[in-house]
């Protein structure tokens, strides 16, 4: 999930603990108007430190994940081509 789509989460675990906004912003030292955008997913760039401190405040965790390029078929193409050669030489290797 991006940090952009974050705010409907938010905004469904502060239901689910019944927490009106006032609340939640007050605990997580944030602003009531920036608590409203974010959770209203309303373009804005959130900063990371008022993100961790909303999600604090609930009692929620982020983790944070590296995503890999896919490789394109050159990638592919020449992993394969690696593979056969080593197969070859394995092969050679064991006569």
């Amino acid at each position: 999930m991006e940090i952009f789509a974050l705010g409907g989460q938010v905004r469904t675990a502060r239901i689910h603990r019944r927490l009106s906004q006032r609340r939640l912003a007050a605990q997580a030292d944030v602003s009531l108007s920036w608590l409203a955008r974010f959770e209203q997913e309303a373009g804005m760039e959130p900063s990371l430190h008022r993100v961790l401190r909303v999600l604090h405040a609930l009692g929620l965790d982020m983790r944070l994940t590296v995503h890999r390029p896919r490789p394109s078929f050159e990638d592919i193409r020449q992993q394969n081509a690696d593979e056969d050669e080593s197969e070859v030489y394995r092969v050679i290797s064991s006569m």
